[in-house]
């Protein structure tokens, strides 16, 4: 790995840029995370797609994929066009002429995240979340007549609410099977949801969210200035459906959320079902961090016996 940055290194930023050093980063969980650090102490991040080494295989796509290199790209270019923090991007290569894999050298943002900040440091949660809540407005002024990611936007008579109804199906069935102790959980949590999305209007304009926008996304450089991270997921639609991963992601930290509490509620629903199959999936494939997996569990368990 060592090598083959180096030499993309001197392929983008020049022949005097030699990669001395190379770590892994963990975190992910459908793509790998290198730093890279040259002689002269220049450092960057290299993202690595490759489908053979995601937690949950190839097929883990539906109407909005989380592991694709192209959405990347889009929505790095869309993210920096309209002044929303994240880490800029130097060079893509989707050539697969190093292997079956696409990578990305990236800037690398040195900090902590969100999470860090808001547990061991909250003096500086305060300039923190006033960097993150102008990002979040700027990605949010972002609008569209149809729904769906950059470059593959969906039909006008598609509707992210029964798209989303019908993976809360889904994930309930696959639950129900994989989890059977708490099958009444799910049983109950989508018979709730459905009375709730038998009530909802359709829309007609749909917002940018980044649709997986936690403590562990978000990047604070020195500055206290947040960056949003893994924004592969991002697309257009329902702007409930960000701000209710938001509101207790961030314990109601960021404020501004929609005044539309059913909708909320709806995908308060799906968030804990969508949540509680990739937790259940990981530890089944045995995750490298057990703890954070099993205290995902135990959390989504608790918000469905609320509803």
């Amino acid at each position: 790995m060592r090598e083959m940055l180096s030499q993309k290194a001197k392929e983008v930023f020049g022949s005097g840029y030699k990669v001395t050093t190379v770590e892994r980063l963990l975190g992910g969980a459908q793509k790998h995370v290198w730093l890279a650090e040259c002689a002269d102490g220049f450092k960057f991040a290299a993202y690595q797609w490759d489908r053979a080494n995601s937690y949950f295989g190839e097929d883990f796509s539906g109407p909005f994929c989380s592991n694709s290199a192209e959405l990347f790209e889009l929505n790095n270019r869309l993210m920096a066009e309209n002044g929303v923090l994240t880490p800029k991007l130097y060079h893509m290569d989707e050539s697969h002429s190093l292997g079956d894999y696409e990578l990305a050298l990236v800037e690398y943002i040195d900090g902590p995240d969100m999470d860090h900040i808001m547990e061991r440091e909250p003096g500086r949660l305060r300039g923190a979340l006033e960097s993150l809540h102008e990002s979040i407005e700027r990605l949010h002024s972002l609008k569209s007549p149809r729904m769906g990611q950059l470059g593959r936007l969906m039909g006008e008579d598609s509707d992210p609410v029964e798209l989303e109804l019908e993976d809360m199906g889904g994930n309930a069935i696959w639950l129900q099977e994989n989890d059977p102790e708490c099958a009444h959980l799910y049983s109950k949590a989508l018979e709730r949801a459905k009375s709730i999305a038998s009530g909802l209007e359709r829309r007609g304009e749909y917002t940018f969210i980044h649709r997986e926008l936690g403590p562990n996304h978000v990047i604070v450089d020195r500055e206290n200035r947040a960056y949003l991270i893994d924004i592969e997921g991002a697309g257009y639609g329902d702007v409930e459906e960000e701000d209710s991963f938001l509101k207790f992601r961030f314990d109601g930290l960021v404020t501004g959320l929609s005044e539309d509490r059913e909708r909320m509620g709806f995908y308060h629903i799906g968030h804990c079902l969508g949540n509680l199959r990739g937790a259940v999936e990981l530890k089944m494939k045995g995750y490298y961090d057990m703890d954070d997996v099993n205290g995902m569990i135990r959390f989504f368990h608790s918000q469905l016996e609320e509803i």
